[in-house]
């Protein structure tokens, strides 16, 4: 069993007219195809160059044919499930559930003096207590539910709030990585 979310039951607004869509689909081929992306991971490089993208190992960069780019599309599922630690708080994403995450802060404040400061451990792991038993809350995103707290250095504030969902979260997180730390995650997602 997955959370609920809410249903949306109205057509969703349509900004864009079918030839803008269309206008910006194939902008975007044409930049993936001769721009191309970054990424920073020889094996995944490796995996797009033996599926036909020109890939440029000097500057960690793939160029992706339009077919593939189409293909993958059309493989697309159009709901996927993202697992929690609690099954019962795993979210199928797509159609037309949406779900609701906090969003993060950087600090907190005084209540006394309205001036911000940074959060103490314990209001963080407070915090990601409160926000887990929050039924309209159904994810955590990065630096949930602030960028680190007192007393840690910059390098470590990313991995310490993963930590810290670890410990007080059964819901679906997800982190953003800075300086490396994403190999202190990996190591935590795996040790769960």
């Amino acid at each position: 069993m997955a959370m609920k979310g809410f249903i949306r039951k109205f057509k969703p607004l349509e900004i864009l007219s079918e030839e803008q869509f269309q206008a910006i689909h194939k902008a975007t081929l044409d930049v993936l195809q001769n721009v191309g992306i970054r990424i920073e991971h020889k094996r995944a490089l490796k995996l797009l160059e033996s599926h036909d993208c020109q890939v440029d190992y000097g500057n960690m960069r793939a160029k992706f044919p339009p077919g593939l780019v189409e293909e993958c599309l059309r493989k697309c599922p159009s709901s996927f499930r993202v697992k929690a630690r609690d099954p019962q708080k795993d979210l199928i994403m797509g159609g037309n559930t949406i779900y609701f995450g906090p969003a993060p802060g950087k600090q907190t404040v005084n209540l006394d003096t309205w001036e911000p400061r940074e959060a103490t451990r314990k209001e963080a792991y407070d915090g990601l207590t409160i926000l887990d038993a929050l039924p309209n809350v159904h994810f955590l995103p990065s630096y949930t539910p602030y960028f680190g707290f007192e007393g840690l250095p910059p390098v470590m504030r990313i991995p310490e709030i993963c930590a810290a969902k670890i410990r007080n979260s059964t819901k679906w997180f997800f982190d953003g990585y800075s300086n490396d730390c994403e190999i202190f995650i990996i190591q935590m997602a795996q040790a769960m």
